[in-house]
């Protein structure tokens, strides 16, 4: 497998304070590179990630249209009320437009397959992957008595993720000053300095300060190791957009969690409901009612054996059911009918198209 990287890094910060011209240049620059290698590899399958990658790979095998192309579509972009001055307005127009003629449509969760396909006038049958870990990633501890009955005595919730008031993490911290028993937060991914300057004020303002914890971003590979010392796993978004109120199956955290074995709060909506159903490690509540967040995390530490079962039965989900390796399964399948490669045989080149930070308007 060859990685082709185009583009200078830039965080999304400074990809979306970039002019029109750079975007536009960038990304002409990108689709010209995916069609040249498009008809130097002639691949046996090309696997597009992103509507930008989606489209550039349906101009890359313009006149070649027996290369089968599946379009993955993991964030969901707004498709109504857009600008015609922005460029993500002409990609997912042609996105939704080229729908029809990929291959395979894939997405991470079945409310944001349900709306893209509607508003792309799709009826096919769509495959879904939930965002799952890969089961070697998280491995498990020596001894998960000991482990369990230390986050126990813990009691410390993590949130991990971009950090942000969609991100329901204001209501945690009132959450957090609501209950007793010294339950902590501690809070893992990037943040805006004034979102941090307001967080941190109102953890003082609500007497919290000393059990709060705002760690910022660390290295992927360092989340299990530091996260793993908590007790519980906030996984709450306001549905302030169609992505992140379609985030039941959608979320990696939640399934991250999973695999550390930590009970899990999520938002109480039907995309949860629906994928979760009543499985015994999560705990559904309001995202907008800091009550409510309260009540779900105290119900978990309410009970020693329940937390124990609790923790158990989130550990065994991901062993079972939400790892990579097996929501993979049904894509993959289609990988191997497309492109007409047997498992276990020597397989052809196949372009996987991506753009890491695509442009903003």
């Amino acid at each position: 497998m060859t990685i082709e990287r185009l583009g200078g890094y830039a965080s999304p910060r400074e990809k979306e304070a970039a002019s029109a011209r750079a975007k536009l240049i960038e990304y002409a620059k990108f689709t010209a590179r995916t069609r040249a290698l498009i008809k130097q590899m002639q691949p046996a399958i090309v696997y597009s990630y992103d509507p930008h990658a989606f489209v550039a790979s349906m101009v890359g095998r313009a006149g070649g249209r027996s290369t089968p192309l599946i379009f993955h579509l993991h964030e969901l972009p707004e498709t109504a009320s857009l600008s015609w001055t922005s460029l993500q307005t002409w990609v997912v127009k042609a996105a939704l437009t080229g729908t029809k003629s990929a291959d395979a449509v894939v997405f991470p969760e079945k409310y944001r397959a349900r709306h893209w396909l509607m508003t792309a006038g799709e009826s096919r049958a769509p495959i879904i992957v939930p965002n799952c870990p890969d089961r070697n990633y998280f491995t498990g501890p020596a001894d998960w008595n000991e482990t369990i009955a230390m986050r126990y005595r813990a009691r410390e919730v993590v949130y991990v993720g971009s950090v942000g008031a969609d991100n329901g993490h204001l209501e945690a911290l009132r959450a957090i000053a609501m209950t007793d028993g010294g339950i902590g937060l501690l809070v893992i991914g990037s943040f805006r300095p004034e979102f941090a300057a307001s967080f941190n004020a109102l953890a003082r303002e609500l007497g919290v300060a000393e059990r709060i914890s705002l760690d910022g971003w660390i290295a992927h590979d360092e989340v299990p190791a530091h996260a793993s010392r908590a007790s519980v796993g906030l996984s709450l978004y306001k549905p302030v957009t169609k992505s992140l109120e379609y985030m039941g199956s959608a979320s990696n955290k939640l399934f991250e969690y999973a695999a550390m074995g930590l009970p899990v709060v999520v938002p109480d909506r039907e995309s949860y409901r629906d994928f979760l159903g009543d499985a015994d490690w999560v705990t559904y509540a309001d995202v907008e009612d800091p009550g409510s967040i309260a009540r779900a995390i105290t119900s978990i530490f309410a009970d020693r054996e329940r937390y124990v079962a609790m923790s158990r039965a989130a550990r065994r989900a991901f062993e079972e059911q939400y790892n990579y390796e097996r929501v993979f399964e049904p894509a993959l399948e289609r990988i191997f009918e497309l492109s007409g490669v047997t498992k276990g045989s020597q397989a052809p080149a196949c372009d996987r198209a991506q753009r890491q930070a695509p442009p903003a308007s």
